[in-house]
């Protein structure tokens, strides 16, 4: 079985999918991230990453101010020799458990740091992001982030187009799917997964890690519309951005 990497938009769901791959044997870690849940996120890992975007010069320990982490600092840091045990010894560590499963929304941008220390071939890839408005309603509603909906799209673009320089400069294939699809036809998209990754991944695997309803989407036109006019109560309200939790996931 190869290793896995999952890229990701951030709040798409990511969690779901990677808890229910992980459930099939595949190592996430001595330790995982939770954040009000189980991110199924190596905790070293994402420590790591943190530490990339910082040496690459990008401030914010997530990836989703505008504009977003620079591809070519990042790129850098994989050829200076100084200061890469740390991230080497992880790569190690994970081969020593492989099959591995990384995931973690920094790695759309850090991927094109670890690419240099990984065998590419030897790792399968999924990218999965949301619905635009799937996505800013649950921002919005559930995380209470204030962020117009442009901001949240442009942020979503940065991810997906270091995303799609990494997998075209490599030339490396991988299976895209949003979130709805997984949830909307989870049979279908159970049967794609399983196929990509050669597994056997059932609709029980699924339950047990995500306890919403399948068969329909997660928000409605009308919880969209109600989150455009909260997010139009956080601005003329005049609240700080400062005072909200920055979205991490």
């Amino acid at each position: 079985m190869k290793n896995l990497i999952i890229l990701t938009t951030g709040s798409s769901g990511s969690s779901v999918l990677a808890g229910t791959i992980g459930s099939k044997g595949l190592w996430l870690g001595d330790e995982t991230k939770k954040l009000g849940f189980d991110t199924y996120e190596n905790a070293e890992l994402v420590d790591l990453d943190i530490e990339i975007l910082r040496l690459s010069g990008f401030n914010r320990y997530d990836c989703n101010d505008i504009p977003g982490p620079g591809i070519e600092r990042i790129e850098r840091l994989a050829k200076n020799p100084d200061g890469l045990d740390r991230f080497v010894r992880f790569v190690q560590k994970s081969q020593e458990h492989s099959p591995w499963l990384w995931k973690d929304p920094r790695l759309s941008f850090t991927i094109h740091f670890w690419a240099h220390f990984l065998d590419l071939k030897n790792i399968n890839f999924i990218f999965i992001e949301r619905e635009p408005d799937q996505s800013y309603t649950g921002l919005i509603l559930k995380r209470k982030i204030p962020m117009s909906y442009s901001q949240h799209n442009l942020m979503n673009d940065n991810y997906k187009k270091s995303c799609s320089v990494f997998f075209c400069r490599y030339g490396l294939s991988y299976l895209h799917l949003t979130f709805e699809d997984f949830l909307v036809e989870p049979d279908e998209y159970l049967q794609r997964i399983s196929s990509h990754l050669d597994l056997d991944i059932s609709l029980s695997d699924l339950r047990k890690i995500y306890k919403g309803k399948l068969h329909q989407k997660r928000w409605s036109g009308t919880d969209f519309f109600k989150a455009r006019i909260l997010y139009n109560f956080y601005r003329y309200a005049r609240r700080d951005y400062i005072k909200f939790p920055r979205i991490d996931h």
